[in-house]
């Protein structure tokens, strides 16, 4: 095991890894992300339709000083997912975007999400001037939502009619979390 991988203890039987994904992990990733783009009630904006080919995610999957993207493996098999990730322009490297957490239906409720919000802020913890984590989530996600408070964010807005899927609106919380505030809750969850 290398030291980007965390191993958790089991939470309802099931024994969970988490770690930074890598251009190996591609095809896994491509799977779960397009489950998640296709589930109902959408939690994303996103389509299936415009998500990279598989050469493209490897190339996204590359860990950098500006994004990383983790993975919850229960035996080897990708069971969640989420990406961190600071923005582009020069004068917002100070903020980081959370997004696409997604965990298979079946192990949910097992603290999956839980580990890779931590994974992630962990790893905005060790960049240098990051002083803010935002996040959009569908206002109905109520369980999302629940997790990212659990962490220290709060909703700071409603974005009204955010994307239309299948005939219908569905609107966004903003939230965010500010890090010189929670950076020991942080490394304690």
């Amino acid at each position: 095991m290398d030291e980007s991988q965390t191993i958790e203890p089991q939470h309802n039987n099931i024994s969970i890894s988490i770690r930074s994904l890598t251009p190996a992990d591609a095809e896994s990733y491509r799977v779960v992300r397009l489950r998640a783009l296709n589930e109902q009630p959408p939690a994303f904006g996103s389509l299936p339709e415009d998500e990279p080919n598989l050469a493209e995610t490897a190339t996204r999957l590359i860990e950098s000083d500006e994004r990383c993207f983790f993975g919850a493996f229960s035996n080897q098999q990708l069971v969640g997912i989420v990406r961190i990730s600071r923005y582009d322009a020069t004068n917002e490297k100070h903020r980081a975007y959370l997004a696409g957490l997604y965990i298979l239906p079946s192990f949910r409720r097992n603290g999956c999400g839980k580990l890779l919000v931590k994974k992630a802020l962990s790893w905005v913890a060790n960049k240098q001037n990051i002083r803010r984590i935002n996040l959009t989530v569908v206002t109905e996600q109520e369980a999302a939502i629940r997790l990212y408070q659990s962490f220290g964010f709060r909703i700071y807005g409603t974005e009204q009619e955010t994307f239309l899927k299948n005939g219908r609106f569905w609107n966004e919380h903003l939230m965010t979390l500010e890090l010189p505030l929670h950076c020991d809750r942080i490394n304690r969850c």
